[in-house]
């Protein structure tokens, strides 16, 4: 535990008032007592799905894709009824249809046999239906990213964090750097490799998971949330297109759903009037629109085990500052 919270390591920064601070402690792994740093880098998990709906808006709003038009035409999307009808909307809002995850790689299946098997997987309701998070939407919005832009998935993102300023973000970190998550069966310690298992198995950048990055990196993200779309490169987004992550546009289970993030979600926001995102890992950064303040919180929680690794009441009490 490190400030009340499970795993090894905690980096976290909050702004309000204009006042900022950033707190480290901890070590990047149980069994690794190096003092850890502000460089250190955190497997940001499902935060990936955020860094990659900005980097699908701005290619709305260059005109590379549209944000309502079945997505078919460039790139088959799951399979049943009405599958020709998913839409880029669809995917960022966890209302495609599809599964939350997909279980395949349990079977071996790796690269691009499983990708295949992701992109084809059977809807669970018609498109528009019913909110489901689903890592899966977010893989064929990387894959669908690359076919309308012919280039790779890291390429794109990496040009998003420049423009945003998230300058230490990764797909590759350096083991030494990057801070520890889970001892896994079949795997060991996991540190410099991305958690999830599918991501790992999927072999290549995918939009759903395996970004690294630093306390900073994800405080440059909510900036952009919070500066209506202008990041420390200038402008990374339309007003339009920033808009979009802040409105709520679907009832969820215990929240509210907007492109990309998530607006009032008790669970972990507690009372604050925030939208946000969370990470498997332990990640997770909130912004409040009214106010403007913002808060980014990192932690390892599943190192060495997600057993017992609830991290829940740590962050509702980190993001307490955006409810007063």
């Amino acid at each position: 535990m490190v400030n009340g919270a499970p795993g090894s390591a905690w980096a976290s920064l909050t702004s309000a008032g204009g006042i900022e601070e950033v707190v480290v402690a901890g070590a990047p792994a149980h069994d690794d007592p190096t003092r850890l740093t502000e460089e250190h880098l955190f497997d940001l998990a499902s935060l990936t799905k955020i860094f990659t709906t900005v980097t699908a808006l701005r290619l709305v709003d260059d005109g590379s894709i549209d944000l309502d038009g079945p997505v078919v035409s460039v790139l088959p999307v799951g399979s049943g009824r009405d599958a020709e009808t998913i839409t880029l909307r669809h995917l960022l809002t966890h209302t495609s249809g599809l599964p939350a995850e997909g279980r395949l790689w349990r079977t071996g299946m790796r690269g691009e046999q499983l990708r295949d098997a992701v992109l084809g997987s059977a809807l669970l309701s018609r498109p528009g239906d019913t909110h489901r998070y689903s890592d899966l939407g977010f893989i064929a919005i990387g894959e669908l990213l690359e076919r309308v832009s012919g280039r790779r998935l890291d390429a794109l993102v990496g040009e998003t964090a420049a423009r945003i300023g998230a300058e230490w973000l990764t797909w590759t970190p350096d083991a030494a750097r990057a801070v520890a998550t889970e001892v896994q069966p079949h795997r060991g310690l996991v540190r410099g490799e991305v958690h999830d298992e599918l991501a790992a198995a999927l072999e290549r950048p995918a939009g759903h998971a395996g970004l690294f990055g630093t306390v900073h990196d994800v405080a440059a993200l909510a900036r952009v949330v919070r500066d209506d779309g202008v990041g420390a490169g200038g402008r990374v987004l339309s007003p339009e297109s920033a808009r979009l992550l802040r409105e709520p546009v679907v009832q969820a289970d215990g929240f509210e759903q907007a492109v990309g993030l998530r607006v009032r979600d008790a669970n972990w926001m507690g009372r604050a009037d925030a939208v946000g995102h969370t990470g498997f890992t332990g990640t997770a950064f909130a912004v409040s629109p009214r106010t403007g303040d913002y808060g980014v919180l990192l932690l390892n929680r599943v190192n060495p085990t997600r057993e017992d690794a609830d991290a829940s009441a740590a962050r509702r009490s980190f993001f307490a500052f955006l409810a007063a």
